[in-house]
């Protein structure tokens, strides 16, 4: 399963998400495609700005397209609301951000600034990585306290159930699955910024 690695080693939970991602979930798509809402001109490469939604840069796609690995299309993102903050300049390190929103909540570090086209300009045309859900994967009920990681090694991807596909979703399970190809194809390409849960195979 792919998820984030982040670059914020302090943690800072919910800010940093939002710093780091942005978000995809407060606004409906807008003719199909993600309405994007974060901070610039830094951007990773790949992030993770909602429940399942993946957006790339146009270097990533690129890259994709040329990986060999099947399962994926793209489609174009509409950069809705891009603030300029220069957050990375930040100590990463540090417990807790240099600076807090206004009003406390974390969406407030994009929704309280105003759009900025250059900034937006900056960060090139972005892409959602676009799955589609091809497996069953049989889910174990979670308890409240259970640790993601140890939740997620329980769960069980139907082998039965994939078309072979290198990068896929599993029905009634939001995050992407890949293949040991694709997954060393991401370690490899952006191993700075992912990280990976495994799954049981049945």
């Amino acid at each position: 399963m792919l998820t984030h690695r982040s670059a914020i080693t302090g943690g800072w939970g919910d800010y940093g998400r939002i710093l780091e991602h942005g978000m995809t979930a407060h606004l409906p798509r807008e003719d199909g495609k993600l309405s994007l809402e974060r901070t610039g001109p830094y951007l990773a490469p790949i992030t993770f700005p909602g429940l399942g939604d993946i957006v790339l840069t146009d270097w990533v796609r690129s890259e994709l397209e040329a990986s060999g690995l099947s399962g994926f299309t793209f489609r174009s993102v509409v950069k809705k609301l891009i603030v300029e903050l220069h957050w990375e300049k930040w100590d990463l390190a540090a417990p807790e951000p240099s600076e807090f929103p206004e009003g406390g909540e974390p969406e407030e570090y994009i929704l309280a600034k105003p759009h900025d086209a250059g900034i937006a300009a900056a960060l090139g045309d972005l892409w959602e990585l676009v799955v589609e859900r091809t497996a069953t994967v049989i889910r174990p009920e979670r308890k409240i306290r259970d640790p993601w990681p140890d939740f997620y090694r329980k769960c069980t991807v139907e082998s039965a159930t994939w078309n072979g596909d290198d990068v896929f979703r599993g029905r009634n399970f939001g995050s992407i699955l890949l293949t040991e190809r694709a997954r060393n194809w991401f370690l490899e390409h952006l191993g700075k910024y992912v990280d990976f849960y495994e799954l049981r195979v049945s």
